[in-house]
């Protein structure tokens, strides 16, 4: 509900294209091109060996300002194309797999205060749909939670952000036994990632690996 009415007010007062802040309800059309997926395979050096990455787009221009406007600003009309984004990089990961489970990267709570709503849940929601419309039998378990306060980790160094989340999460419910896919609007380092996968794979729920809408200028040119 509180999407909704945030969608229903951008209406009201006149939203702006995020790419080109030309008058629009989400991204206009010219803007949507530069928006096109092309999956490809992040290494973020934190991630456990053998555990593969997927992301839609690199983090820059267009994309970047997308998911600052959704994640940053309340721009919860944006959802529709960042679950594009996202669905193309989970299909990218599980290939023919005709069900999956998406497990988002929980916000913490002092970002669910501060931004009205786990976005992360919501976007892997959005993408669900998504999947559910290309035929796959796609489901969102928001099986993660936080013990602990945790840093934003967007304002430290990349040496100190295993640090920041090593055991900061737990298990919080039960997860089904198709493919298990971590999902998160943005990877950077991995180290989050990490952290979700480690408790996945302990309760014996090992993941395929991780699907993202961005990955950043470093890991495209890492991952050619």
């Amino acid at each position: 509900m509180h999407s909704l009415l945030l969608s229903a007010a951008d209406l009201v007062l006149g939203a702006r294209c995020p790419g080109c802040d030309r008058p629009a309800t989400t991204v206009c059309r010219a803007c949507a091109r530069a928006l096109r997926p092309h999956p490809r395979q992040a290494a973020p050096g934190a991630l456990p060996d053998g555990v593969r990455a997927v992301g839609a787009v690199e983090n820059a221009g267009v994309a970047r300002s997308t998911l600052l406007a959704w994640k940053e600003h309340g721009r919860f009309g944006l959802l529709r194309p960042l679950g594009l984004l996202l669905a193309s990089s989970v299909c990218a990961l599980v290939g023919d797999e005709s069900a999956v489970t998406l497990v988002p990267v929980p916000s913490s709570p002092r970002s669910r205060r501060e931004r009205g709503a786990d976005v992360v849940a919501e976007l892997a929601g959005a993408t669900a749909s998504r999947l559910r419309g290309l035929g796959i039998d796609a489901d969102v378990r928001r099986a993660l939670t936080h013990t602990r306060a945790v840093a934003d980790q967007a304002r430290l160094a990349a040496s100190s952000r295993s640090m920041n989340v090593a055991g900061a999460m737990r298990l919080r419910g039960r997860v089904p036994r198709s493919p298990v896919v971590v999902v998160d609007d943005i990877v950077t380092t991995g180290a989050t990632a990490a952290e979700a996968v480690r408790v996945l794979t302990a309760a014996g729920h090992v993941p395929i690996g991780i699907s993202v809408v961005a990955v950043t200028e470093l890991q495209a040119r890492q991952s050619g």
